[in-house]
């Protein structure tokens, strides 16, 4: 079955943990913690108010000397700030590609995210790079399939498009967490509209 992977809105808010362990409780599969400009202590913060029963479904983006902390956190995603894990680091490891070339050269990786499928709802200006018919002519050679996770403008109208492609699933940040994550009573809803969406691909 294929997966739906939510990344975090990337500004710290108030209840975002509590927020994050209801995802879990209703089905959220896997988790990235990612928050650009945050501080260790900001991530800590996060991190110890997530029950270490829910740590193997997340996978974090920076600050990678927490997993000395937090030794059950499931994943590392590298960049180019962190474009290598640290050697005691022995679980998945995935990273973020915009081209199909960048696919290819991931292959040793657990998954990559191909972005932007669609028109980023989180990021303006952040269009479409990928036709539906460059995607099928990629799937055809191999180049997507399971390792390989739909990012950009994903919702529940979207993900229909996706369909007929092998991805592994799809990773979401705007369609799920809204502009104001702090005072949304609808992220629940969203969760649960993605969940079905994803089960009929």
């Amino acid at each position: 079955m294929k997966q739906l992977i939510a990344i975090t809105f990337p500004i710290p808010f108030i209840g975002e943990s509590g927020l994050i362990v209801r995802l879990f409780e209703n089905g959220l599969q896997r988790l990235h913690l990612r928050k650009p400009e945050a501080e260790p202590d900001a991530m800590r913060h996060i991190l110890d108010n997530i029950p270490s029963q829910f740590h193997p479904a997340i996978t974090l983006h920076g600050h990678f000397e927490l997993i000395d902390e937090y030794p059950d956190l499931g994943g590392l995603h590298l960049n180019r700030q962190n474009p290598k894990a640290p050697n005691s680091f022995h679980g998945r490891l995935s990273c973020s590609c915009h081209n199909l070339k960048e696919v290819q050269e991931a292959h040793l990786l657990s998954y990559c995210f191909l972005s932007p499928i669609f028109n980023s709802i989180s990021k303006e200006g952040y269009t479409s790079l990928f036709s539906l018919e460059k995607l099928h002519q990629a799937a055809r050679e191999g180049i997507i399939g399971p390792k390989v996770f739909a990012l950009g403008g994903i919702s529940p109208a979207t993900l229909p498009y996706l369909k007929d492609l092998p991805f592994g699933g799809a990773a979401v940040l705007g369609s799920l967490w809204g502009k104001d994550p702090e005072n949304d009573s609808q992220i629940i809803e969203r969760l649960t509209k993605l969940l079905l969406c994803i089960k009929t691909l």
